[in-house]
Parts: C-alpha cells; structure tokens; sequence
C-alpha cells in the first residue's frame, strides 16, 4: 500500500505552517470524530445539552490551542490522541466548576497546558472509552462508505451504489442476491462478481480513512484489525479481507 503523505500529523505541520488547505483538512477530520466524542462525553453521565456544549467547546479551543506548535510531538493514532485531549478537557471542565462551587476565580479551561506537559496519554481504563472506540469505528466505515458514494455519483451510478451498498458492513436494509441483480439488469453470477469488486474497493477506501489517521505504515494494519474486531462485536459482520 501507498501509505498517504495527508495523514494527520502531516495536517498538523500544515496547520502549523499557515496553510488554509491544511487547516481545513483538519478541521474536517475532526468534524469526522464529533459522534465518537459525543458518545464518549454523554458515556460519563452529562446531560444532553451539557454534552453538546462541551463537544462544541472542546473543538473549538482545540482547534485554536496552540498543539499544533508542538507538532512534532503528535505520533501514533490521531484516535487516542484525540481521546486523551477530550480527557483533558473534562478534568478541566470538572475543576472550573469545583472552584465556581467553592467561589473561587475563574480558571480558564485550556489545552494548551496539555500541550506544556506534553499530551497526556488518553486512559483507555475509563469505562466510557470503549464507547468511543465503538463510535469510532462506526465513523471510519461511514467514511469509507462516503467517499465510495461520491464516486460513484461522479460517475452517474449513484442509484446502483444504493443496491450494492446493502452487501457491505455497516449498511442497513438487506437485499437478497435475487433481488438485488433483477433491479440492476444482472444475472446473480454477475452480480457476486461485482460485489466481489465493490468489497475489495471498500477495504481500500477504509485503509485509507484509517491511514489518515496514524503517523506510521505499521499502524495501519494493527488499527484495521482493532476495527474488524469492534465491527465483528456489533454483529456488522467481518470486514472484506484482501
């Protein structure tokens, strides 16, 4: 495999360095993860408005903070990265709103200290980490699933990737093979044949969403199979191997 020069530390220097085009790829990635951040924010018993104004803050001062002058530093999985900045911000937020019980001062809520201490690592013991995870992995197939959709729109086959949608993991609504080859004009032989096909597409368009967000080639298998493993847990059924 090709291994991508736009993963996300790549990003980073991006944004680092005043590029507009990298600072928007960011920010899309991140917009990517607001589900999976949300599950895991709502997982530690915040209500629900509580929830949306702490994901909203969050990305915003993350965003803003100054990690991406430390750049150098982001290795490894943007995931847990990802999971231990959210860590950080709810101590921050649990601390701001024991000093206002006790009337104290204002203390600011900031990443950027996380940053000073050199990102702390996220903490995979927390109960509600695993509901970010599951939500992750839901995020990445949805993305690979976009990004197939789109390509297949560009080509004026949108209507035939909403038949053949129905045999991928993550797709809901099942469609016999019978049923699926009269809509589309084939024979059913045919029909195993391309989906063949589309599930080989799919696992590349899903390397790549992973492959994006890892610093190293050696990531991307071992992210892969954490991904077949939650996927397999959900009962979505088992990835494509290829």
């Amino acid at each position: 495999m090709s291994f991508p020069t736009t993963q996300w530390t790549h990003l980073a220097m991006a944004t680092l360095n005043g590029d507009a085009a990298g600072q928007e790829a960011l920010a899309a990635m991140c917009e990517s993860y607001r589900k999976p951040v949300e599950a895991f924010i709502a997982a530690r018993g915040y209500r629900e408005a509580e929830v949306e104004d702490l994901v909203q803050d969050f990305f915003l001062r993350w965003l803003k903070s100054r990690a991406w002058k430390r750049a150098e530093r982001l290795r490894g999985r943007f995931r847990s990265f990802l999971l231990g900045a959210v860590q950080h911000h709810l101590a921050h937020h649990r601390e701001h709103e024991s000093r206002q019980k006790r009337g104290g001062g204002d203390a600011r809520l900031s990443l950027e200290e996380m940053v000073e201490a050199g990102f702390e690592a996220a903490d995979f013991s927390d109960p509600a980490a695993s509901e970010f995870d599951r939500r992750w992995a839901f995020a990445v197939v949805e993305n690979a699933l976009g990004r197939m959709e789109e390509e297949f729109s560009d080509r004026g086959r949108k209507e035939e990737f909403s038949v053949l949608r129905r045999f991928l993991p993550g797709s809901a609504g099942r469609m016999t093979m019978e049923e699926a080859a009269e809509r589309l004009g084939q024979s059913v032989n045919t029909l195993k044949a391309t989906i063949h096909r589309l599930r080989m597409k799919f696992r590349s368009a899903l390397t790549a969403c992973v492959a994006m967000t890892v610093s190293s080639p050696e990531e991307v298998a071992e992210e892969m199979n954490y991904l077949r493993t939650l996927l397999s847990s959900e009962n979505r059924g088992p990835l494509p191997q290829g």
